[in-house]
Parts: C-alpha cells; structure tokens; sequence
C-alpha cells in the first residue's frame, strides 16, 4: 500500500472506549479526488473508524498505531492542536446528522457560525451560497429552512442540510456516516451524483460508510470490506464485487436479493459486537469454508495482486 500522494494515512490504527478495542490494525491510505467506501455489518467499526480518524468523539482513545494528515502526524499533537487541525482540513457528516446540529437554534445561527469558525461566511453571499448548497441536495425554500430549528426536521431533511453544511466548508476530506440512509431512492441518486461531483470538481477525497453495496460499486475508487474490528478485504469495485476473495465478503455479496427471484443466501450467527479477540480470523465460527487452522491463524492483510488485499486464504473456495 503507497503512501505516495496520499493526504491522509490511516496505518495499524487500534482503537476503543478504555482498554477494550474496537477495531484494530486498520491500514489504508487516501489520495485527493479519490473515494473509499467502508462497508460491513452494523457493529463491525465503520463508524468507530470513522470518529478514531477524526479525534474528536469522547471517550474514544486511539491506542496503537499512526494517523498521518498532509504529512503532519497527528497523534503526538496536544488534544486541542490535533482537533483544530481536522475540523481544518475533515468534515464528518455522522449517521445521525441531526446531532451535529443543536436541536433548538435555528440553522441560520449555526451555519453562520461554523463558516465563521472556518473564515467562510461571506454575508452579502449567504443565502445564495446556502440556496446553491442546498439546491444540490434536493432542497427547496432556503430562507424556511435557514429559519427552522433541527427538531422541526426529519431525519432525511438533517441529513441532506448536513451534507449541505459540508459543501460549503470545502475541505478536503469528507467523513460521511451512511449519508444516504435516509434518503428516498431519488434523492440518494442525487446526493451519490453530488458527492462523485464533489471529488471530480474539487477534489474532494471521501471515506463513505454504507450498507449498501450498489451505493459503494456507484461511488468508490475502492471498498474496504470490515468484521469485528478489521479490515478483511480492500480493492476496487471490480476486485472486491466481482473476484471477492474473502469468505465473508463473499456471504455479503450473496445475501442481496436479485432480480431473477431467487431468494438471497442467509448467513448463520450475528458478528462479535465486543471488536476484535485478537485471536485468529474473527469470521471462522461463522465461516462456510474454513479451515482448521483459521481460528488460530494470526491476522494479516495480504496483497494478491494489483492492490487486492485480502485477509483470507481460503475465501475462493466458495466461488462457484
């Protein structure tokens, strides 16, 4: 994996509430323009991922490993230094977006403030900015809206004012929390196209947490596939949807419905919310293919070629 170019390095990151990790040795690195997509099942430290990149979630203590932001590294910074510099240069929209935003002041006041705190409220341009913002995320009646308070909105509404909100800063990575979730189909085609927009135009790179395969084939570059704390399989929609070669990958991929009728395949069990044990592949107990040996085999990412990584040696076997 090269570091060359890339704006942030995420490398054998471990991280967790107290001493207990919720995900360990997460590597990859991220390019200017370029789009990742985290995928995986509730609980396996998307999101957990996320917020340890960001540094600004309570509680959440990196433990191990090296974050490296346009070349500066940035746990060794004090707290406060560390948090100014990614709300400098990182938004995050988070699953909830309606948290972001205090329920009960209006958004006007809390726009104008955050463009403020990052020196981009131009007040002549105001409401035309906001209105082109919000334009391209399907949102009409600017000065209502500007005008409403959080807890007036549904949840789709916060998200898209959310995202909105991440437009105007520019910067140059986006965090985004499953930003289409509650979004109708329409309009999560709109907001994907606008996010695609965003990395062509600007430049944008984007670490995009979804459930949703066909979202993540739409939208990225590449697409990390995490369980129980780790990052299983990385490559490109091709490599990943197409030649997935980690068992688990596999059962996500068959556990989509299809057009032709035939029912999708369950998979047995529920994912370890406790992150990971540390001790072998995580996924063997639930695995269709395993071996003897995976349940004590140590963790490791390998790349097979062309930057597919895969944490599993066996994963193929289930191809048909």
């Amino acid at each position: 994996m090269s570091d060359a170019g890339s704006i942030l390095i995420v490398n054998n990151i471990t991280a967790g509430y107290g001493e207990g990790a919720m995900v360990a040795d997460a590597s990859f690195t991220l390019a200017s323009g370029e789009i990742l997509c985290l995928v995986g099942e509730s609980g396996c430290g998307k999101s957990t991922l996320l917020k340890a990149v960001m540094g600004t979630a309570p509680g959440l203590q990196v433990l191990s490993g090296e974050l490296v932001l346009d070349g500066q590294s940035l746990l060794p910074l004090p707290e406060k230094e560390r948090r100014l510099l990614c709300t400098e240069k990182i938004g995050l929209v988070s699953q909830s977006p309606g948290a972001s935003f205090n329920p009960i002041r209006t958004y006007r006041k809390q726009f104008i403030e955050t463009l403020k705190s990052h020196g981009k409220y131009d007040r002549p341009a105001f409401e035309t900015m906001v209105a082109e913002a919000f334009g391209k995320m399907g949102l009409s009646d600017t000065r209502r809206i500007l005008d409403s308070c959080p807890y007036e909105m549904s949840g789709g509404m916060n998200q898209r004012i959310a995202l909105s909100l991440a437009l105007l800063l520019e910067q140059e990575i986006l965090l985004a929390d499953e930003p289409t979730s509650a979004l109708d189909a329409t309009i999560q085609l709109q907001v994907a196209k606008e996010l695609l927009r965003l990395r062509d135009v600007s430049g944008m790179a984007q670490v995009v947490v979804t459930h949703n395969l066909a979202l993540a084939q739409f939208l990225a570059d590449r697409i990390g596939v995490m369980y129980a704390g780790r990052l299983v399989e990385l490559g490109t929609p091709a490599q990943v949807l197409s030649e997935p070669r980690h068992a688990y990958t596999r059962a996500l991929i068959a556990a989509i419905p299809t057009l032709d009728g035939r029912l999708p395949t369950g998979l047995d069990g529920a994912p370890p919310l406790s992150g990971p044990s540390g001790a072998g592949c995580e996924f063997a107990p639930r695995c269709p293919v395993r071996r003897a040996g995976c349940a004590e085999k140590r963790y490791s990412l390998t790349n097979i070629g062309g930057g597919h990584l895969t944490a599993c040696s066996c994963g193929s076997e289930g191809a048909s």
